[in-house]
């Protein structure tokens, strides 16, 4: 069994994202499953002579995505739908989340909350943020957020029934690739 710690090399296709929003790779499902964890996490990655931490995404298939920075892009010379070999390595620390600015609001206001908040894990916290940012509809996200609010007062510290995969919700997936 591969060792999680140790770097993997990859080979991907350099897609573009519908509408040109930006350029992103595809990880296997072999080495997100080797590397990896299931739900959305942040891992170093190397390109030729490019370095960067990427938010690896699922993709529904229990692989992961990650945007490929456009600075990236013109260094290394990367076309649209050109092969790359990436290196990608585990971090030893996930960074905490950034919260949506209507879950800061929330927390802010609730000092039960923010106490069972500070006291989670910060893969439990990254659960939590993709559980609300999933959300297709904005009314939903910020419906998710007073929801997490009332679990977190109630000292709950994850987020439940939340298949941070997509894999079994088929909720989540890869962005869609612009046409030729």
């Amino acid at each position: 069994m591969p060792n999680k710690k140790q770097p993997t090399t990859f080979c991907s296709p350099v897609l573009v994202a519908a509408g040109r929003a930006f350029s992103f790779a595809t990880v296997p499902p072999e080495v997100s499953r080797s590397h990896l964890r299931r739900g959305r996490m942040t891992a170093h990655v190397s390109i030729g002579t490019s370095h960067f931490d990427a938010r690896m995404e699922p993709d529904g298939k229990l692989g992961h995505w990650f945007i490929v920075p456009p600075g990236v892009i013109r260094k290394e010379a990367l076309a649209a739908g050109s092969n790359a070999l990436f290196t990608l390595a585990k971090l030893d620390e996930q960074p905490d989340p950034a919260l949506p600015d209507y879950f800061q609001v929330l927390l802010d206001g609730s000092p039960s909350a923010r106490a069972t908040w500070a006291g989670t894990t910060t893969l439990a916290r990254i659960d939590w943020v993709h559980w609300m940012e999933s959300a297709k509809q904005e009314a939903t996200r910020h419906e998710r957020a007073a929801n997490a609010i009332d679990m977190l007062e109630k000292g709950k510290k994850r987020v439940c029934c939340f298949d941070p995969s997509g894999f079994y919700s088929k909720a989540l997936a890869c962005p869609a690739e612009e046409s030729g």
